[in-house]
């Protein structure tokens, strides 16, 4: 049998099935997302501790506002006691880290 599973031949193969289905416009996006992913996978084994960092891709849009009522509101909102988060009042678990909040 042959040496091992990628065989020039068959990454040959799959290179043009990936070109077949994503078409040649998508290859350089493909390639860069999977190069960010394993970038960020690297960077999370290096420092399991440390918050992933965002993206920083350039058109990278900033986050919705909160609406007024929302967790964000800070009247009618308690903190987590686990992750300190503003949760409503109403809530049975925190948005944030999902620790089931006790219902006095």
């Amino acid at each position: 049998m042959g040496a091992g599973l990628l065989q020039p031949g068959h990454l040959i193969i799959i290179l043009v099935i990936a070109l077949i289905i994503f078409g040649p416009g998508k290859l350089p996006e493909l390639g860069s997302a999977l190069g960010q992913g394993i970038r960020e996978f690297k960077r999370s084994v290096d420092n399991p501790g440390r918050e992933p960092s965002p993206p920083q891709a350039s058109g990278a849009l900033a986050p919705p506002a909160a609406a007024p009522g929302t967790a964000a509101s800070a009247t009618n909102a308690l903190p987590c006691p686990s992750c300190q988060a503003a949760m409503p009042t109403s809530a049975r678990f925190c948005t944030s880290c999902g620790h089931q909040l006790v219902q006095a």
